[in-house]
């Protein structure tokens, strides 16, 4: 009776442990949130002050050489707001930075690649990174025959299981961040995220059905990003893209890998650049449509090189 007693007493010490971490760890983050907040709020009032300042000596003093001296002293409020624009973006930066080894992890977990299973060990804080998966059920495939699509539209697939663990990572921030610190954050992540899913991508294979599943999840992605954005300037599937690249990248890569003849290609890729939204390269391009289990490898090469040499 007496180990039964020591063993709850030492389980209820576990948990109040467990409990003042996290309390400790939310706290840590509300402050540096905090931080980061006041040079935003400082950039805000310098800014505000200096055109206050302004209006004040338009309406109230003679135009005259002292007057203009004043207000050049007045205007040199503005390289104050400037040092503290590079400061919170530098900290931004850094915040985003920081957290990169999680977003890596969380994303390799979620596609089913290698060093998944130490995301189980990194996930246990609060700012969170996802639960490990069951790599076996969930994992990146666009190898896709007609019974596998078909499957792949009714379940939980790995894409589900990213936004679901960067959301874990990302809200505890976004909630004491403002709008346009919460952004770069979030943007942040995105970037990080969509490069590793792009590497995972070229080490896959497609089928026709497996490339329409990717656009499928491309566009998931992208209203997740939406519906993570404060700013209404990120209202647009356009203006994500524009502001996230490695995103914009996955974007073109589901156009490219959705042609239904290769001919379709070098028009694609034509129009695209003509309206300045391509970031493919054409070695981006072969590697990629070469995933294509129903395109020649050798087609693929010679329809491109033409494009090349048209260039």
């Amino acid at each position: 009776e007496r180990n039964v007693g020591a063993k709850g007493t030492a389980g209820a010490g576990t948990h109040e442990d467990s409990n003042m971490m996290r309390y400790r760890v939310e706290l840590g983050i509300a402050r540096a949130c905090a931080n980061l907040n006041d040079l935003e709020v400082a950039v805000d009032y310098t800014q505000r002050l200096e055109n206050k300042f302004l209006v004040e000596i338009d309406s109230s003093y003679p135009s005259c050489h002292e007057t203009e001296q004043l207000r050049m002293c007045v205007k040199s409020l503005g390289s104050a707001t400037d040092s503290f624009k590079l400061a919170s973006n530098n900290s931004v930066e850094q915040l985003v930075s920081t957290i990169m080894t999680r977003v890596r992890i969380i994303a390799n977990d979620a596609m089913g690649t290698d060093g998944a299973a130490s995301a189980s060990y990194l996930s246990s804080t609060v700012i969170g990174g996802g639960k490990a998966t069951d790599r076996s059920t969930v994992r990146m495939n666009y190898d896709l025959d007609d019974e596998a699509y078909e499957l792949a539209q009714v379940s939980e697939g790995y894409l589900s299981r990213l936004c679901s663990s960067i959301d874990e990572l990302i809200e505890p921030l976004r909630v004491h961040l403002v709008p346009r610190l919460s952004d770069a954050v979030v943007l942040g992540v995105l970037s990080g995220a969509s490069k590793r899913m792009e590497a995972t991508m070229r080490r896959s294979r497609f089928t026709a059905l497996g490339a329409l599943s990717m656009d499928s999840d491309i566009r998931y992605f992208l209203n997740f990003a939406k519906e993570r954005l404060d700013s209404p300037d990120m209202s647009s599937n356009v203006a994500i893209c524009k502001a996230c690249k490695p995103l914009a990248r996955l974007s073109q890569i589901a156009l490219l890998m959705n042609v239904d003849d290769l001919e379709d290609v070098v028009d694609l890729i034509s129009v695209s650049k003509r309206k300045n939204n391509w970031d493919l390269n054409l070695e981006d391009a072969k590697a990629f449509l070469s995933l294509r289990v129903d395109f020649e490898g050798r087609k693929v090469n010679d329809l491109l090189r033409i494009s090349d040499e048209q260039e």
